[in-house]
């Protein structure tokens, strides 16, 4: 009995000691496989970062050197505030957010699809000279900006915020934007087309800066709806004098941009008016030719147009 007893406390002991080699085996194993989940997930994101870099992207294709001199001429690269927008952060998608898990699965497969495609392209030389980079670039440009409108601006959502608006003119670009930022439906390139990339220096206009007609219309919106803060002669009284030396003080080395923020935002709000875009427009002739910029035959048209800044005085 005694030795069935010994018999049986050791095939016990046996079965305990498979049991926690068992447990440690598989133990080491989830371990381990932790571990390589852990180098895989830092590695690609690794390699994400390094191929979203300025580094890369601008390097990488023999095809991207004029896209990459063009950036270094923009806002994007070089500007007041010394903040500045990489590659990635513009052109791949929650680049410049913390992405969710979903996201960042996002994330990889349009880096995978758009990387193929610029393997692919690169290897057949579709782009081997800057005289076929500028035919395709129209058609590039085109795709870029249709895929910005289907995720409504998805890469400049990812930096900018209505609520962190600031400075001196903060009123005016909330009331911009905010307007332009109903239902949720954004269109960033409508203002800012050189935000990103300047392919041409901004021209001296020497051909003139709006048309007569465009300055008589804006007048007549002016008299009706601003001359009253602004005065009859633009000599200003409830609202700040628009010519001579408080015009350059306060515009001098502008963009036109900033001047029909001014006047399409708060100057509308004040007057109890909604301007359009063009009527904004037609004002901002009227104020140009007031404070001696030429007249030419182009008209203001579009925003995307006062990427020109005024000279200073």
């Amino acid at each position: 009995m005694p030795r069935d007893n010994s018999v049986g406390a050791s095939r016990s002991e046996t079965r305990r000691n498979r049991s926690r080699r068992s447990t440690l085996w598989i133990f080491s194993w989830v371990l381990g496989l932790v571990f390589l989940g852990i180098v895989l997930v830092a590695l690609t994101n690794h390699a994400v970062n390094w191929s979203s870099s300025d580094k890369y992207c601008g390097t990488a294709c023999h095809s991207m050197m004029w896209v990459t001199a063009a950036y270094h001429q923009s806002p994007h690269y070089v500007n007041r505030v010394g903040v500045r927008a990489s590659c990635g952060e513009c052109h791949i998608p929650y680049d410049s957010g913390h992405a969710t898990a979903t996201e960042y699965v996002k994330l990889l497969l349009f880096k995978a699809d758009r990387g193929a495609k610029d393997v692919w392209y690169e290897a057949k030389g579709s782009i081997r000279t800057k005289e076929e980079w500028e035919k395709r670039r129209p058609a590039l440009s085109n795709t870029f900006e249709s895929y910005l409108t289907q995720h409504n601006y998805v890469t400049c959502r990812g930096c900018h915020s209505l609520q962190s608006f600031g400075g001196s003119r903060s009123h005016m670009k909330l009331v911009i934007h905010q307007g332009l930022a109903k239902a949720d439906a954004y269109d960033c390139l409508q203002c800012h087309a050189d935000i990103g990339h300047v392919y041409e220096q901004p021209s001296s206009k020497a051909d003139g800066w709006y048309t007569g007609e465009q300055a008589v219309a804006g007048k007549k919106l002016f008299d009706d709806s601003c001359s009253k803060c602004h005065g009859a002669k633009l000599e200003g009284g409830v609202g700040p004098a628009l010519n001579g030396v408080a015009w350059a003080q306060r515009f001098g080395d502008t963009k036109l941009l900033t001047i029909w923020g001014e006047i399409k935002g708060p100057m509308a709000e004040y007057s109890g008016r909604s301007f359009t875009t063009q009527q904004s427009l037609d004002i901002l002739a009227y104020l140009l030719q007031q404070n001696g910029l030429a007249a030419g035959n182009h008209p203001l048209a579009d925003t995307r147009e006062l990427s020109d800044t005024l000279p200073e005085k």
